[in-house]
């Protein structure tokens, strides 16, 4: 059987400068279009050369961005690197295999003392009035289109808060941006270099939240122009210049992405994911619980990522593996500079292209433990 591998670098090398990526192509008679994708197929798509019988390269400057060669890459990240080619008429694609760039020396030479903090607990306070929920939070904007409710779903055995943001929210004073509509509310700075946590919430899209679509998809309702994207949660912190490490979002770029579905994608800081490392239907109408098990790092070899979820498969949260199986997954959270960080619930779009989004939530705390920080929306047991 025919059969595509990449053979070097090896899986989980450290790799700086120039690489040859390999590529062998096995068996088969009729060999055409090798590439190798670095990361984001999008971005990272390149002819192969031959170099050998069979044998085909790629060299990869893992000094610059692949979305834009002419600028330096913004620090070391993880990559995925596969590779396709055509033999005897068949598509092949090689298995993806994770290697870490090492061009850094700032975000190398990090010192990171790592672990729990007993300043780090926090938790918004759902149980009362809406005043007791918002003075909770290190900051609340948007405020006044939050107010707090028996959960729709669970009724007065928990509370949660309703979120409604209509576009006109976007002339309001407490707004930072004159291009973007935004709930926000917040836990307080407390997140540095080394620390590890857990950041738990539950989030309810009710029947009416919208979908989000590119630009060049038929059904969308805008015609010409994208909706973009739909923000409910992100770790976020000083400075912001390259916006958000973390992000959970509807987005869609493509028409191949799919619908009605929230993301973390790769970014500035992260730009090597083939694929959107988490990725959970709306489930309308009911409760998603997430916990991100993290170590906030500027370095990729330092900080990960842990995802756990519930979407009614069980009573508790579960461990949400990569295709690969691995469940923990190198992440660069902060950078070299970071003033302490802050984890946010929000809705946060673009402004003028829906005319409200709401959007349930309960349950933001930031613990020590998965357990802990498990907002437990299926303490009944799972979904028949």
């Amino acid at each position: 059987m025919p059969s595509i591998a990449v053979t070097a670098p090896e899986a989980g090398a450290r790799v700086q400068g120039t690489v040859e990526v390999r590529v062998e192509v096995r068996g088969g008679s009729q060999v055409s279009g090798v590439t190798v994708a670095v990361g984001d197929p999008a971005f990272g798509t390149r002819a192969a050369e031959p170099s050998g019988r069979r044998e085909y390269v790629f060299r990869w400057d893992t000094t610059r961005k692949l979305s834009d060669p002419n600028s330096r890459a913004a620090g070391d990240a993880l990559f995925w690197i596969s590779a396709s080619a055509v033999v005897d008429g068949v598509q092949l694609t090689a298995t993806p295999l994770p290697v870490i760039t090492a061009n850094d020396t700032a975000s190398a030479a990090v010192q990171t003392a790592g672990g729990w903090r007993d300043e780090l607990a926090w938790a918004a306070d759902y149980s009362g009035s809406t005043r007791q929920w918002r003075d909770s939070n290190q900051a609340v904007i948007g405020g006044e289109y939050a107010s707090v409710h028996h959960d729709p779903v669970l009724g007065a055995a928990r509370r949660a808060v309703r979120v409604s943001v209509p576009n006109s929210a976007k002339d309001d004073d407490d707004q930072p941006t004159s291009t973007t509509v935004r709930f926000q509310s917040s836990s307080v700075h407390s997140i540095r270099e080394g620390d590890e946590f857990c950041v738990g919430f539950a989030f309810l899209p009710p029947a009416d939240f919208p979908s989000v679509y590119p630009r060049d998809d038929v059904t969308n309702p805008r015609g010409d122009e994208a909706t973009g994207y739909i923000a409910i949660f992100q770790i976020y912190g000083p400075p912001y210049e390259q916006g958000s490490p973390f992000v959970l979002h509807a987005e869609r770029r493509s028409v191949d992405d799919p619908v009605d579905e929230f993301t973390v994608r790769g970014n500035e800081l992260n730009p090597g994911d083939p694929v959107p490392f988490l990725s959970l239907p709306y489930r309308r109408g009911g409760w998603t619980d997430v916990v991100f098990r993290i170590r906030a790092s500027a370095s990729i070899e330092k900080g990960w990522v842990e995802t756990y979820v519930n979407q009614g498969e069980s009573t508790n949260v579960r461990p949400l593996p990569l295709v690969t199986g691995q469940l923990r997954l190198p992440r660069v959270l902060l950078r070299a500079d970071s003033e302490p960080f802050r984890t946010d619930m929000q809705i946060y779009r673009v402004n003028d292209r829906f005319d409200r989004v709401t959007m349930w939530h309960t349950g933001h705390r930031i613990a020590r433990t998965v357990e802990d920080a498990d907002p437990r929306s299926y303490r009944n047991g799972p979904l028949p």
